[in-house]
């Protein structure tokens, strides 16, 4: 299995999943990291320039079910995704689409994958804008 952690920089979890650079992409088996990969952010609104054309503050159209599909797309591979903050329709997009969805208080990215797959990271959905 894979897990995506949002990042700027492979060490720190992105304050926000849209805006990170990155996406530290841990490969899982039988609970041991055994590849990372640092995949650059090319598919979110705010990196294909959708953030100023549409009609919330995140460039998707109202009732868009299509909004978040090129993020579903790059990130389609894994079974989660860890932020430590997210608009609430991406997280409820990605979340519909299949892909858990963490926002998490954790800001260091191994110790937020650990707790992950210790079944000890909590979601926060109360973090959610």
């Amino acid at each position: 299995m894979k897990i995506a952690v949002a990042t700027e920089d492979g060490k720190v979890i992105s304050a926000h999943f849209g805006r990170s650079l990155f996406f530290a992409i841990y490969e899982i088996d039988d609970g041991k990291i055994v590849n990372k990969e640092m995949r650059r952010n090319t598919f979110t609104g705010h990196f294909r320039g959708g953030e100023h054309h549409g009609d919330d503050q995140h460039g998707h159209r109202k009732g868009d079910e299509h909004a978040h599909q090129t993020v579903a797309d790059g990130l389609k591979d894994c079974k989660a995704v860890i932020s430590h903050g997210m608009g609430r329709r991406a997280w409820e997009d990605l979340r519909s689409r299949g892909i858990e969805m963490i926002v998490t208080e954790e800001t260091e990215v191994e110790r937020g994958l650990n707790l992950y797959l210790a079944g000890e990271l909590k979601d926060r959905p109360e973090k959610l804008h």
